[in-house]
């Protein structure tokens, strides 16, 4: 279980974490900077802004999982949209809000990372049977990865509604 988690290799999860944690802090500050500058987006832009960055955050999720095999590294990528959220109160200057709007985002990311891991799983499964591939989980530690991201992903979600 321990290889599903962390991944095929610690130094390349810490690389893609790494990147991921970059590429949400700049994300974050790009929100802040839109919110302060060009306010508030309303209607469709706003459904297309979420569309991006959730097919983003698949997109990174998935290729963190496929290329590493570790489930941490798929949250990790799934932080990057989701860090968008914190923008707005750090355009405020509202830190605890910040901070609060961090533990929920950390959830979505979680939860967004997990569908883009199992996406990534599949698609290993259903490569190796073509190619030389490590074994993938199976689907009983698969299942056992997605209730995990589900009881973190939702208490932290939890957790910052009652914060």
């Amino acid at each position: 279980m321990r290889e599903h988690i962390v991944g095929r290799s610690r130094r390349l999860t810490a690389y893609f974490c790494g990147i991921a944690l970059g590429l949400a802090f700049l994300v974050a500050g790009l929100e802040a900077a839109r919110v302060q500058f060009l306010g508030d987006l309303g209607g469709v832009a706003l459904f297309g802004y979420a569309a991006i960055g959730l097919l983003g955050g698949l997109a990174l999720s998935f290729v963190a999982g496929y290329l590493n095999g570790g489930i941490l590294a798929s949250w990790a990528g799934g932080f990057v949209p989701a860090a968008a959220r914190v923008g707005p109160p750090l355009a405020d200057g509202a830190l605890r809000e910040a901070a609060v709007t961090l533990v929920g985002a950390a959830g979505s990311a979680i939860l967004l990372g997990t569908i883009g891991f199992v996406v990534a799983v599949e698609k290993h499964r259903h490569d190796s049977r073509n190619a030389d591939l490590p074994d993938p989980p199976s689907r009983f530690a698969l299942l056992q990865l997605v209730a995990l991201a589900l009881l973190v992903g939702t208490t932290l979600l939890m957790l910052s509604l009652f914060l």
